[in-house]
């Protein structure tokens, strides 16, 4: 139960004790009166039978009748989710590492492999949600907006290689910040970025980048780790082998670092996940992360609300009606003949 104008509730409740207090204070002023003509309230003929019982019902009427009309004007609407509509599910971007570290082969076939398996058949179940990708190395690339279009971004997945990069380098950092520039100038909320990576990071601070964003723009990050801790060597290129050197002629070895990850997804309230062989993962993710998240966008969304305004309207009636009819009554009662004890009463 929400209210479409939750000020006029408000208004409702401390209507109550107000009219309370105004009937409570005309009924001192009407005994005084009727204690200065009748010779005081105990007389037998100003406790008519029957008038007790009207006058309980007048008052709590009167109590009602404005508070069930500013209820009514509050707009309470009942959750009904509309499960017709695909705009049930939540909007999301995912970050794909396509480093060079992405080749490394502690996943089989590949961590690039691996990742971009799992997201393939992620995207195949995913029917509600707009997702947008986002793929970064040493710099961050928009590939795809927010789109319903699942196998438009499966497509996409295919056609991008880590071999053909030209940018060198890891960069968790530019790979969130081009996540929060998407999400302000497209006024997208909630916010969440679901990074896919080894958790290899070159430049920049992610873990600040990442409390920033969360602090600024409320954005949360979840992470899927690739790889393994043992790590494995960097081939140089997969269509002509060889093993990535550093600037010191040694071989480079890239290992899961998964402590980078774990940060990055706490300081934000997000969740870390490694990748396995099943995919179960992103499963997890969806029934743990976004499951709640698209629950709660849906309670936000006007639309699953259905007006419950003639209910309360339909009790002011009901109390308005009981209202006239006791008036009506209440004449017939205080008109009633007296009894034989009374008009001796009377007499003397």
């Amino acid at each position: 139960m929400r209210f479409g104008v939750p000020v006029f509730f408000g208004v409702a409740v401390a209507s109550m004790p107000f009219m309370a207090f105004v009937l409570w204070y005309a009924a001192r002023a009407r005994a005084r009166r009727l204690a200065v003509f009748a010779g005081g309230t105990d007389r037998p003929w100003t406790n008519v039978a029957g008038r007790r019982t009207v006058e309980r019902i007048q008052v709590v009427t009167a109590i009602l009748i404005p508070a069930l009309l500013l209820l009514a004007l509050a707009r309470p609407m009942r959750y009904r989710r509309d499960t017709a509509s695909e705009l049930q599910g939540v909007p999301y971007l995912i970050a794909l590492d396509a480093s060079r570290s992405m080749l490394a082969s502690d996943v089989r076939p590949s961590r690039w492999a691996a990742a971009t398996n799992a997201l393939d058949q992620f995207l195949e179940r995913t029917r509600a949600d707009r997702i947008g990708l986002i793929t970064f190395s040493g710099v961050a690339y928009l590939n795809a907006p927010l789109t319903f279009d699942t196998t438009a971004l499966r497509t996409t997945l295919r056609y991008i290689d880590p071999n053909v990069l030209e940018d060198p380098g890891s960069s968790l950092a530019a790979a969130l910040d081009r996540a929060g520039r998407y999400f302000i100038s497209n006024r997208v909320s909630p916010r969440l970025v679901i990074v896919v990576s080894d958790g290899e990071d070159l430049a920049g601070n992610p873990v600040e980048m990442a409390r920033r964003l969360a602090r600024a723009q409320k954005m949360m990050v979840c992470a899927i780790g690739v790889g393994t801790p043992g790590g494995a060597r960097v081939p140089l290129n997969r269509y002509y082998g060889g093993v990535a050197k550093n600037t010191f002629g040694q071989e480079v070895t890239s290992r899961l670092n998964e402590s980078n990850l774990q940060r990055l997804a706490a300081v934000t309230g997000g969740k870390y996940y490694r990748l396995d062989e099943g995919g179960t993962a992103l499963e997890r993710l969806r029934s743990e992360v976004l499951a709640p998240m698209a629950e709660a966008a849906a309670h936000d969304d006007m639309k699953n609300y259905a007006e419950w305004y003639a209910l309360p309207l339909g009790l002011a009636a009901v109390c308005l009606g009981l209202q006239v009819f006791t008036r009506a009554a209440s004449g017939r009662v205080l008109g009633a003949p007296l009894s034989i004890r009374d008009r001796k009463e009377l007499k003397r």
